[in-house]
This record gives structure tokens, C-alpha cells and sequence, in this order.
């Protein structure tokens, strides 16, 4: 009997050594545990481009107008407008339409009509690049844009002025590409020709992730966190591509529960 009395005494102690050993037991967590969202702008779209001459001239000799007696310019020549180029022998002259660079000199077409003679690009650039389908609704011609150097830090303000009608058509091997368009925009300081850029387009629609935004009886709904517990706030919202997007009912930096499929008003709650 006293063995059996000693056996239980032995392993009443080994118990609460253990107990002691592994500490008091956590509190148990009152309260969901719910994920908050920041209620925000959407980033800027990125759109890349280049920066190119607007217009172009292109000499060919032309022989019904006798052999050329002088040409004016040198490769590499800036020349304004209406300055002469060449000169045929009877006296006619031919001249820039534009204040241009002479990018491309070649001598030897003098008496080839088929090769180009001189090429000249003007000195009035733009920025020329793609949008693709998707993304061709968020541009808004004339509104102020940042335009990003691809190969420094510098910022300039500018404008896209022109986003083509028609899209670009895919080459056959690309068949199964984005459809794209054309814009043009325009710096409000000057960029050197051949530059790679980035132009920024500013959004301020709000877009809110689909579980976040409650439909019940009529009404459209978010929760907001106070005091630990989930508070209902109405919201207008309209249906997006896997979103919601915000038209009224909440202000930027807000947070929102991000997941209310489980949330209830007044539920206490803890947020991460």
C-alpha cells in the first residue's frame, strides 16, 4: 500500500514538474483575426517610348533637272528652314521643309536617282510608342504626365497629344500578341532625339478586392476596424475586371477589412 501511495506522490510531482516546465498556456486570442486593406490610388501606368523626329526629308536626284552644280550642306549640319540644299546646274535649288538635321550625306548619288542623296530629320521631336488594348482607355489626351529618362533619374512634365484609332496589326508569327496603338506625347522640355523613356499616366480610380465589398438588401458595404471590433460603412462601388472600383464612401489611406466573407457588424476582431 505504501509503495502504490509513493507511486502516485512520484508522479504527481513529475507532473507538475512538467507543468512548470512548459510554462503557463498562452491566452487563448479573443476575436477573427482579419487582414486589412489600404484604401488607395491606383500606381501609374508605365508606357515606354522613344523619343524621334516628327517629320522627315528624304533628297533624291532628279535628272530632268540637269546635273547637280552644288550642294550646300555637310553630314551632321543643322539647317533652318527653306535653306538651300543643292543646286542643279540651270539654277533650280532645292531646300529644307523644315528646320532639320542632316543625318545622312551620300556623294555618290549624284548621278543615281535611285539611291537617296540626303536625309534630313527635323529638330522638332516627340515621343513615339505603344498602348496595348487593355490599357488604351486610361489615356486621357492633354492631361499632364511625367516623363521618365530609361537611362537616369531625371523627370520632365509632358502630355500625350495624339493615341491612334487603329490598332497596329501583329506580325504572323505574333499573331497571338496584344493588340497595340500608337501615341504620340509631347515634353514640356526638350529630350535628345533617340532617348528611351517612360512616360507615367497618373489613375485615380480606387479599385477594392471583390471579398472586401459586401451586397446585401440594396445596400454595398465595407467594414472598417474601431476599438477592435468591425463597423459596417456603406460604400458605391461599381463592378470591375476582378474588382470593385470606389465612387464614394471611403477616403484614401482608410484601411478596410480585405476578406469580409466571414465578418459580421459589431464582430470583435484582430487585425494584421
Amino acid at each position: 500500500m505504501k509503495k502504490f501511495i509513493i507511486g502516485i506522490g512520484v508522479l504527481a510531482v513529475l507532473g507538475v514538474g512538467y507543468l512548470l516546465l512548459q510554462g503557463p498556456p498562452p491566452e487563448e486570442a479573443e476575436g477573427t483575426s482579419v487582414e486589412m486593406y489600404e484604401v488607395k490610388k491606383q500606381t501609374p501606368l508605365h508606357l515606354k517610348g522613344q523619343v524621334k523626329p516628327t517629320k522627315k526629308q528624304t533628297v533624291l536626284v532628279n535628272a530632268d533637272k540637269g546635273p547637280i552644280r552644288t550642294i550646300h550642306v555637310k553630314e551632321g549640319d543643322h539647317v533652318v528652314k527653306n535653306a538651300p540644299l543643292l543646286t542643279y546646274r540651270w539654277g533650280e535649288i532645292v531646300r529644307a521643309d523644315n528646320a532639320s538635321l542632316v543625318t545622312m550625306l551620300n556623294e555618290d548619288a549624284k548621278n543615281d536617282s535611285q539611291q537617296q542623296l540626303m536625309v534630313l530629320k527635323s529638330e522638332e521631336s516627340a515621343i513615339k510608342g505603344t498602348v496595348t488594348e487593355y490599357d488604351r482607355s486610361k489615356i486621357v489626351l492633354n492631361e499632364p504626365i511625367e516623363i521618365k529618362y530609361a537611362n537616369s533619374e531625371k523627370t520632365v512634365t509632358g502630355k500625350i497629344t495624339t493615341l491612334s484609332e487603329m490598332n497596329n496589326e501583329a506580325e504572323k508569327e505574333e499573331k497571338d500578341s496584344l493588340v497595340t496603338y500608337n501615341f504620340t506625347a509631347v515634353p514640356d522640355e526638350a529630350i535628345p532625339v533617340g532617348y528611351s523613356v517612360e512616360c507615367l499616366i497618373p489613375r485615380t480610380d480606387i479599385h477594392l478586392p471583390l471579398k472586401s465589398v459586401v451586397e446585401k438588401d440594396g445596400e454595398q458595404f465595407v467594414y472598417i476596424v474601431e476599438g477592435k471590433k468591425a463597423k459596417k460603412q456603406l460604400v458605391t462601388v461599381e463592378k470591375g475586371n476582378g474588382y470593385y472600383i470606389l465612387r464614394e464612401g471611403l477616403n484614401e489611406e482608410q484601411q478596410i477589412v480585405k476578406d469580409a466573407t466571414a465578418v459580421k457588424d459589431g464582430m470583435e476582431v484582430n487585425t494584421k
